[in-house]
């Protein structure tokens, strides 16, 4: 382990109950050799936790949650044990932090008071989408939550998918779990039928499901994804070979 302090970037389980399948061993080293956490939800990270093999008593262990609503928190309290000599775990809720989850802000302010800052090996929904997309993996881009407006949210579809025919790009974008289905509908309605469309569902659990279409056959089924942690992955570009 590093001798000075690190704030280590931790990824949780993207619903697997499979932790020892998703990190490898110096990870879980790592996770099982902190006192001290960053987390979204108190009660989240210590089920995480106990499946990734960490056997301290957790009255001895310091989980600071992380208010993503308050408009200022106080970063002395967050990072005080850093301060202090030891390092920091964060924990977002599933996945990466700081990649379509809360931690940024704190990373960023670990760098500007001269901390180190280390990712972890460990899973990430939109990087294990676009590997199994079969799509461009050169020229990317992630879009995060589009428009909750119908009209706008079609207008922002149509352009990604120029911006994707005219740059071989690949869009990559996520919508919360309840309103997959509304996107999905939004999709198959406005898309060119040659485009192409990925949809990576429950990655890395038993109930995976990814695959990648032209939108003319999405739109042959009646697919419902429901409220499934979903990835789309949209493109429109030459190396697809369907225009």
């Amino acid at each position: 382990m590093a001798d000075s302090p690190v704030l280590y970037l931790i990824p949780s389980g993207l619903g697997s109950e499979r932790v020892e399948h998703l990190l490898p061993a110096h990870t879980r080293e790592i996770i099982c050799s902190l006192d001290h956490f960053i987390v979204e939800r108190a009660k989240t990270a210590r089920h995480f936790l106990r499946a990734a093999g960490y056997e301290k008593n957790f009255d001895e262990t310091v989980l600071l949650e992380l208010d993503k609503h308050a408009k200022v928190q106080s970063y002395d309290e967050l990072l005080r044990p850093l301060s202090e000599g030891h390092s920091v775990g964060v924990i977002s809720e599933a996945g990466v932090p700081g990649v379509a989850d809360p931690g940024g802000e704190i990373v960023r302010e670990a760098h500007r008071r001269g901390f180190a800052v280390s990712p972890l090996i460990g899973p990430s929904s939109i990087l294990l989408a676009l590997m199994a997309s079969g799509m461009n993996g050169q020229h990317f881009e992630f879009h995060g939550y589009l428009s909750r407006d119908e009209k706008a949210l079609g207008q922002q579809l149509r352009n990604l998918e120029a911006d994707s025919s005219r740059l071989d790009k690949t869009q990559l974008f996520i919508e919360t779990p309840y309103r997959n289905d509304k996107l999905l509908a939004t999709l198959l309605k406005v898309l060119q039928p040659h485009s192409s469309l990925c949809i990576a569902t429950n990655i890395t659990c038993p109930q995976e499901s990814i695959q990648t279409k032209p939108v003319r056959e999405w739109r042959k089924g009646r697919l419902q994804i429901g409220k499934n942690p979903t990835v789309f992955a949209l493109f429109s570009g030459s190396i697809s070979g369907r225009k």
